[in-house]
């Protein structure tokens, strides 16, 4: 099969190696750097079986596709896109990959704040509340949060960033691609944080000093791959 991966940039991204490592023999697998989504989707559907979707293209994507599942539906967002017959099918393993990493860390019940409001962190929203998770959503746009959580339905908190009390959660995920001004007033002690950013991480170091413990980017990145890859390459 003919695999890749859209987005801007992508030329930092794991997924070939991981794909090399995970699935060898089974395929190719092209990065595929375009600013413009509607040029990138179509060298898609010239050229691909299947490809990742990663930003800032993955909620445009959701718009192109058939939602493979009720989650997806929710999210809003893909960041799998499959040719299944005549029709594009689009997939979350972000999703996928969350909810593994939730599930086996026993977090039900427990208190989990996601920050950001793009495609990655939706995927993270919903999984928690899948998980069991009590769940909480701040982000620097109270109002895209709010419209999200408003049309989903789903039993989630929205805060404004300004308002958040870290202390009330256990665990953490941070799905912002770069730091914000209001970390500076967080401590993280006895907290568990996932940070969605595995390229430049910008949390690593302080979750650390502050005794907390820090779930790197590449774990969740490593997750959703194992179940993409396996929805990228299944036989229809």
């Amino acid at each position: 099969m003919k695999l890749g991966i859209i987005g801007n940039p992508v030329s930092h991204s794991q997924s070939p190696r991981l794909f090399a490592e995970l699935c060898p023999g089974k395929g190719t697998y092209d990065l595929i750097e375009e600013p413009d989504f509607e040029k990138a989707y179509e060298r898609f559907l010239r050229d691909y079986d299947a490809v990742n979707v990663t930003m800032p293209f993955k909620e445009l994507a959701y718009y192109k596709c058939r939602p493979g599942s009720d989650a997806v539906r929710t999210i809003k967002a893909v960041n799998i896109l499959k040719k299944e017959g005549d029709r594009v099918v689009g997939y979350n393993s972000d999703y996928l990959g969350v909810k593994n990493i939730l599930d086996d860390a026993g977090t039900a019940g427990c208190r989990l704040l996601v920050v950001g409001c793009g495609g990655a962190a939706k995927a993270a929203a919903v999984a928690a509340v899948d998980a069991g998770c009590k769940v909480a959503m701040t982000n620097r746009s109270f109002e895209k949060c709010y419209s999200f959580v408003r049309h989903s339905s789903l039993d989630i908190d929205v805060i404004e960033l300004k308002d958040v009390d870290v202390d009330k959660f256990n665990f953490v995920i941070y799905a912002i691609p770069a730091p914000i001004a209001e970390l500076e007033d967080w401590n993280f002690a006895g907290k568990t944080v996932l940070e969605a950013n595995y390229a430049s991480p910008c949390l690593r170091e302080r979750v650390a000093s502050d005794g907390g413990k820090y779930i790197e980017g590449i774990v969740w990145l490593k997750a959703q791959a194992v179940t993409g890859f396996q929805i990228m390459l299944l036989p229809l």
